[in-house]
């Protein structure tokens, strides 16, 4: 397996489980105006990481600098574990350059 395919991989898995969290975050029975606003950031997140990874005519680059930063993004606002995956998508990326 190539980096950039191992990339790929690792980024559509962060995305999916990110957006996974972010949904389920939505079934609390007590909503704050802060975690409402979390949630929908982790939600435009993880459709930026999946829009990446899937869309045939790329609208986002798929770069290795773009997933450190949403990785880090994730791992501060949102996701854990999505936002990990991602940041390692984003440094496989980085040794292949």
């Amino acid at each position: 397996m190539r980096n950039e395919d191992l990339m790929r991989l690792l980024a559509a898995l962060g995305g999916v489980i990110a957006l996974i969290e972010a949904i389920l975050g939505f079934g609390d029975k007590r909503l704050e105006n802060v975690k409402v606003i979390t949630l929908v950031i982790g939600i435009i997140l993880a459709m930026i990481i999946l829009l990446s990874v899937i869309s045939p005519n790329k609208p986002i680059p798929m770069n290795w600098i773009v997933y450190v930063v949403l990785g880090v993004v994730m791992i501060v606002y949102t996701s854990t574990i999505g936002g990990i995956l991602v940041l390692i998508a984003g440094f496989v990326g980085y040794t292949e350059t």
